[in-house]
C-alpha cells in the first residue's frame, strides 16, 4: 500500500526530504546545509555535484529514520531554488560552479542588455525586468567567462538547467532533461504568452536552442528514480515558490502568500490572465496542470531569512535562529532601522547597486535592537511589495497566509501585522513549500483525490491580529523608506 510522498526540497542553503502522509502530516524530514563560495562581493554560487549529493543523503537518511520501506512511497516531487543556473555535460557533470539566483556577477552583461533597448523586448515576453536575478544572463556570463565551458558549448556537449533540471537529469542517470513551465518562465528565456522558449530571446542572448531542457507540466512523468533496488516515479517539479502557493490551496483568482526563506516572496494567483505590473512587479506562471496555465504576481526581496543567517555567521550574535524572537521582544528599541540590501533591492526598487545600513545607532545600542531591528526589516520589504500588489491588483483588505522558516517566529509575524494592518494566517503544516509540491505529484498519481480534498487538509495554526495605531504604522514605516531612500542615495561606488 501507498502511503507517502516524498518531497525534495532543494533551497539556497541547504537541502531537505520529507516524507508526507496522506493527512499531509509530516512522518520524516532530514536536511543538510552546503556551502555558499561568495569569491567577491556579490557572487554567490553553489557546488552543484555537492547539491545533488547532499539530496542524496536526505533521501537515505529520511527513509531510514523513519523505518519505512522504500515501497509504501506513492512517488517523488522535486521542489527548487529557481533562477540558480547550472551547466553540465552530457554524462552529468558540472562545468562550473551553480551561479545562484542570488549572485550579481552578471550585472555588466545586464546592464549591456538595457544599454542596447532590449528592456521592453524581454519584459513584453517573458514578465521579468532586466536583471541577473534570473537565469540567462548567468548562461551569457560562463559562455563568456569560462573558456571549458565555453568548449563544451562549442563542441555541442553542455547543457543547461536550473537546479530541478540538473536533480532529475542525476536521479535517472539522464534519462530526462526536463524542468517544468514555473522554473522555466524563471529562466527569461521562456515566452510565458506561448508557453515556449523565444527564438528571439535565444538570438538576442546568443543561447542554442538545444542545450535547454524539455518544459512539461508541473504534475507530469518526469521518469523515475531507483531507491534501494524499487523504481520509483517522479510526479511533480515546481519552483519553490510557486510550489509555496499551491501548499496554501491558493488555487483561486486573488489569493495571495507570503514565504519567508533565504529571500521573501508574495504570489497572487491572477488565474488565466496575465496581469503585467506597472510597478515592478513580476508576471509569472504560478502551475500548468493538464495544460492549463495559471498565472501568478510576483514580489522579490532578495535578503530575508538571509539577514537572520548573517546575524548567527558574520555577527555571531545568535547562536541559532530560533533566538531571535524571544531577543527581539527584550529590545525596548523602537529607533533602530536596519535595511539589509546586502546584494541589491529588488521588489519595487530594482536597484543593484544599493547597499545595506542600519540608523540611528547610539552608545546604548545593543546586540537585541540589531535582532529586532533585523526582523523588522524583513516585515518592512514585505509591506514595500504588497504596498505595490495592492495598487495593481486592486486589494481593498488582506489576510495573508505565510511559510517559510521565519514564520515560525512570533515577533515577525506580529510586526509584519501591525505594520501591514492586516491578519496574518500561519498554517499547521509550515513546510508549505515542500507540501505544495506534494500535492502536485499526489493529485496526479491518485494518492490524493481532487482539490476539496487538499483544502481540507491545509489547516491555519495561528492567526495574528494588528495592535498598532494607524498612526504609528505610518511614522514607522515613513521612517523605513527614509532609510531605503538613503542607501540608495549613497551607494559603495558615490
Amino acid at each position: 500500500m501507498k502511503k507517502y510522498i516524498l518531497t525534495i526540497d532543494q533551497g539556497t542553503t541547504s537541502t531537505r526530504a520529507i516524507l508526507f502522509d496522506k493527512m499531509a502530516n509530516t512522518i520524516g524530514m532530514y536536511q543538510m546545509e552546503f556551502t555558499q563560495i561568495c569569491q567577491k562581493s556579490g557572487y554567490v554560487e553553489h557546488n552543484a555535484d555537492e547539491i545533488y549529493e547532499t539530496v542524496l543523503e536526505c533521501i537515505k537518511n529520511v527513509i531510514n529514520n523513519a523505518h519505512i520501506n522504500v515501497t509504501e512511497i506513492d512517488s517523488i516531487a522535486i521542489t527548487n531554488q529557481r533562477e540558480t543556473t547550472v551547466m553540465f555535460d552530457k554524462a552529468g557533470v558540472p562545468l562550473a560552479n551553480a551561479i545562484c539566483w542570488q549572485s550579481r556577477q552578471s550585472q555588466d552583461i545586464c546592464e549591456e542588455l538595457i544599454n542596447k533597448g532590449y528592456e521592453d523586448i524581454i519584459y513584453n515576453k517573458t514578465g521579468l525586468h532586466i536583471n541577473p536575478y534570473f537565469s540567462a544572463s548567468k548562461i551569457m556570463y560562463l559562455l563568456k567567462n569560462n573558456k571549458f565551458v565555453r568548449d563544451k558549448y562549442d563542441k555541442d556537449d553542455a547543457l543547461f538547467g536550473t537546479i530541478d533540471t540538473y536533480i532529475l537529469y542525476r536521479l535517472t542517470n539522464g534519462r530526462s532533461f526536463m524542468t517544468d513551465a514555473t522554473n522555466a518562465s524563471r529562466t527569461m528565456l521562456y515566452n510565458i504568452y506561448t508557453n515556449d522558449y523565444d527564438d528571439e530571446l535565444l538570438d538576442i542572448y546568443g543561447i542554442k536552442r538545444s542545450i535547454l531542457p524539455t518544459v512539461m507540466n508541473s504534475s507530469d512523468d518526469f521518469g523515475y528514480t531507483t531507491i534501494n533496488g524499487e523504481n520509483i516515479k517522479i510526479c511533480a517539479m515546481i519552483g519553490d515558490q510557486q510550489a509555496s502557493l499551491f501548499g496554501h490551496c491558493a488555487f483561486n483568482e486573488g489569493d495571495i502568500k507570503n514565504t519567508y526563506g533565504t529571500g521573501c516572496f508574495m504570489l497572487l494567483n491572477t488565474g488565466v490572465n496575465p496581469v503585467k505590473s506597472q510597478k515592478g512587479l513580476l508576471t509569472t506562471i504560478a502551475s500548468k496542470i493538464n495544460g492549463e496555465v495559471t498565472y501568478a504576481l510576483e514580489g522579490s526581496v532578495f535578503i530575508a531569512g538571509a539577514a537572520i543567517k548573517w546575524l548567527r555567521d558574520s555577527l555571531k550574535i545568535i547562536n541559532e535562529s530560533k533566538e531571535t524572537c524571544d531577543r527581539a521582544f527584550k529590545s525596548k528599541n523602537d529607533d533602530l532601522v536596519l535595511v539589509p540590501a546586502f546584494v541589491g533591492m529588488g521588489t519595487p526598487y530594482w536597484d543593484n547597486d544599493v547597499r545595506g545600513a542600519m540608523f540611528g545607532l547610539t552608545l546604548d545600542t545593543n546586540q537585541d535592537d540589531i535582532v529586532k531591528a533585523t526582523l523588522e526589516s524583513i516585515a518592512y520589504e514585505s509591506l514595500d511589495v504588497f504596498e505595490v500588489m495592492a495598487k495593481e491588483a486592486h486589494l481593498n483588505s488582506l489576510s495573508l497566509s505565510v511559510d517559510g522558516g521565519a514564520s515560525a517566529n512570533d515577533y515577525l509575524l506580529q510586526f509584519q501585522s501591525d505594520i501591514m494592518q492586516s491578519v496574518i494566517k500561519r498554517p499547521r503544516q509550515v513546510e508549505t513549500t515542500a507540501l505544495g509540491a506534494c500535492f502536485m505529484a499526489g493529485l496526479y498519481t491518485g494518492f490524493f483525490k481532487d482539490y476539496d480534498e487538499l483544502k481540507k487538509l491545509n489547516q491555519t495554526q495561528k492567526m495574528f491580529y494588528p495592535i498598532l495605531s494607524n498612526a504609528e504604522v505610518k511614522a514607522k514605516y515613513d521612517r523605513w523608506k527614509l532609510a531605503v531612500e538613503a542607501c540608495r542615495v549613497f551607494k559603495p561606488n558615490n
